[in-house]
């Protein structure tokens, strides 16, 4: 029989016992619930966004995670991961919900708010709010922890908008922050403002802003080419002449950019022969396919196309190439077989060659690899300035 005593204790003991059972299950519960939140989440980093297995693990962490449950300190990390993993399955009501749910808690810290805020202005962007979105970032802007990520998602918005000013005004805070190498992007956003200036009739406003392009990337070729413009434009030839010839020294990638405007320069200049010159000196020195087909051009009306086949002919031995070779058929052979009966053979084979000229891209970008057949200053794939050059 026991006495009173250990019938007191015994009492006061099996109350402290069931609420320690029920404390170390529900913790064993929660342990084993975040793992399977955590391997459930980090499924989806597996597969591309959107595809049909990642809107299936979204499903599932739902199941196991409603916004709102609290499972302790690390509950604001996966949430987070959760509503990152909405927005990936493109379920984007889902994901806005859960952030502007976590960013009503009053119990967050402020760095804590900003982490949610800034996925909240991510949701709005894939969403295609980018009123709201902008209104996040610029909110989250001057923040130490989320700054610089916001301005450069603010950036992306204006140039999406093809808002220059506020585009600029964003690449000169974040080369303030020092957060890269942003000279290349602000050079070609003043590139962007300097055009829309020439459209609206705009010469010295056009320039200034172009100056200000080459004080922040002296070899921005753009700036360069669109000075060349408006010297063009003011009949300034000479200027001009320099200008396109000072590319060489930028970058001689570009070579094949400058050489139409150059002969119009030397047309008004009635300079033939030192245009003629330089083309066959960017030839010798950088192998610019366009100045020696552009060469040929010129021997062709000034001393006959026979000339210009001659010319072509003897850089085939040391550079052949499909272009060399179309264009030294095309002025010689059909020529010489004139009155035989091989001419429609010959055409059908210069057409065929014509044929695959056409697929090639006549530029690519150094960065992603992108081919396109119009110069573009800014990659539409990699969404980098001034990697698109014309193809070798």
């Amino acid at each position: 029989m026991l006495d009173g005593a250990m019938l007191e204790l015994l009492t006061l003991l099996l109350p402290i016992a069931a609420a320690s059972g029920w404390y170390a299950a529900s913790r064993h519960h929660g342990a084993k619930k975040s793992g399977l939140l955590r391997q459930a989440i980090g499924r989806t980093f597996e597969y591309p966004p959107n595809s049909p297995t990642d809107a299936r693990t979204a499903d599932e962490v739902s199941r196991l995670f409603k916004p709102g449950t609290d499972f302790g300190a690390k509950t604001l990390e996966l949430q987070l991961a959760l509503g990152s993993l909405f927005r990936r399955s493109g379920e984007l009501s889902k994901a806005i919900e859960l952030h502007e749910h976590l960013d009503s808690q009053p119990q967050l810290t402020d760095e804590q708010h900003h982490a949610v805020r800034f996925e909240l202005g991510m949701d709005y962007l894939s969403a295609g709010l980018l009123d709201r979105a902008e209104n996040v970032f610029a909110a989250l802007a001057v923040s130490g922890t989320h700054g610089k990520a916001s301005l450069q998602q603010m950036l992306t918005i204006y140039q999406s908008e093809k808002d220059w000013a506020k585009a600029t005004e964003c690449a000169k805070s974040l080369k303030a922050q020092g957060s890269g190498h942003r000279n290349a992007t602000l050079a070609h956003l003043l590139c962007e403002q300097a055009q829309s200036a020439i459209a609206l009739g705009k010469p010295d406003a056009a320039l200034g802003y172009l100056q200000n392009a080459l004080g922040e990337d002296p070899r921005c070729v753009r700036a360069t080419l669109l000075k060349a413009q408006l010297a063009l434009q003011q009949q300034r030839w000479a200027e001009a002449g320099d200008l396109l010839r000072s590319v060489e020294f930028q970058n001689p990638a570009f070579l094949p950019e400058i050489i139409d405007h150059l002969r119009f320069c030397h047309a008004n200049l009635k300079d033939a022969e030192t245009y003629m010159a330089y083309l066959d000196y960017i030839y010798r020195r950088y192998r610019t396919e366009a100045a020696a087909l552009h060469l040929a051009d010129e021997l062709a009306q000034r001393d006959g196309d026979l000339a210009a086949a001659n010319y072509l002919a003897g850089l085939l031995p040391e550079r052949a190439s499909l272009n060399l070779i179309r264009r030294t058929l095309r002025y010689a052979d059909v020529v010489a077989c004139e009155g035989t009966g091989s001419v429609p053979m010959l055409r059908s084979c210069l057409n065929a060659l014509d044929g695959l000229a056409l697929q090639k891209a006549g530029y690519a970008c150094i960065q992603c690899g992108y081919e396109c057949r119009e110069l573009h200053w800014h990659c539409p794939t990699c969404r980098t300035w001034g990697t698109i050059q014309p193809a070798g």
